[in-house]
């Protein structure tokens, strides 16, 4: 009986340390700026938010992230000062009155605002 007692005592220590192994380390908060969104339909704007610039070949892109864990991916040109989405089926509408000063967007049902000079900045 302390075989079998054993045998389970160390199957469980090999399997829990083999978890414990493969799982990986949580990264934290996102790195970036806190911006106003308002995610799903009906929600009032709060900086919840957080935004992260980067860069690839392609250029300027920004990560906002949202409090659930969710994200968008927006496309920055800075040239012509368009945004697009990146990613999914969702197209991104841009509700802005003044681009120099705040950019208002929404992708989906979500909302954005975001001051413009945070865009300007982006490194490419």
């Amino acid at each position: 009986m302390s075989s079998r007692i054993f045998k389970a005592g160390l199957i469980t220590l090999v399997t829990g340390g083999t978890l414990a192994g493969c799982g990986a380390e949580p990264s934290g908060a996102p790195q970036g700026s806190g911006v106003d969104c308002a995610i799903g339909p009906g929600a009032d704007y709060s900086t919840v938010c957080t935004l992260e610039q980067t860069a690839d070949e392609g250029g300027a892109f920004f990560l906002i992230h949202h409090p659930d864990g969710g994200f968008r991916r927006v496309k920055y040109d800075s040239a012509t000062g368009d945004l697009a989405a990146m990613d999914g089926a969702d197209t991104l509408e841009d509700r802005s009155l003044d681009p120099s000063t705040v950019r208002e967007f929404a992708i989906g049902e979500d909302r954005y605002l975001i001051p413009a000079e945070m865009l300007v900045s982006a490194p490419e």
